[in-house]
């Protein structure tokens, strides 16, 4: 690991050991903001797959067959009873991603704010509060 100390390349052996794991823990954040956006970049497709799907039953006719896929099953449902849950879907997705997007902005801060400490403990010699 290379970081630079005064304009000075230094090696992990050179970092006291509380400022590596300082630096472990900003990775091990790094990565569950990773995940999150994954999580929310999945729910922002099934969004649009939903809202692509209550769009193809806003022209269907309360006697048109309509199928939903139950399991490994393909069976006919009411257009309005779908319709319902597609909706009901859509709210709950979108009240998900928002959920994420809020986590990720906290991820994001607190990275921030991990990555300036040890900066400032790195050029100054000072270890990071944790």
């Amino acid at each position: 690991m290379r970081l630079l100390k005064e304009g000075l390349k230094i090696t992990s052996s050179e970092i006291p050991p509380q400022i590596q794991q300082q630096i472990i823990r900003m990775q091990q954040l790094q990565q569950s903001l990773e995940l999150l956006i994954s999580q929310r970049t999945q729910l922002e497709i099934q969004l649009r797959e939903t809202e692509m799907a209550l769009k193809e039953l806003e022209g269907v006719k309360p006697e048109d067959a309509v199928y939903k896929i139950v399991g490994p099953l393909l069976v006919k449902a009411d257009p309005s009873k779908v319709k319902g849950e597609l909706e009901d879907l859509k709210v709950s997705i979108d009240t998900r991603i928002k959920t994420l997007k809020r986590q990720e902005e906290r991820s994001r801060q607190q990275l921030e704010e991990m990555r300036e400490k040890i900066q400032a403990a790195l050029q100054g010699g000072v270890s990071p509060a944790g």
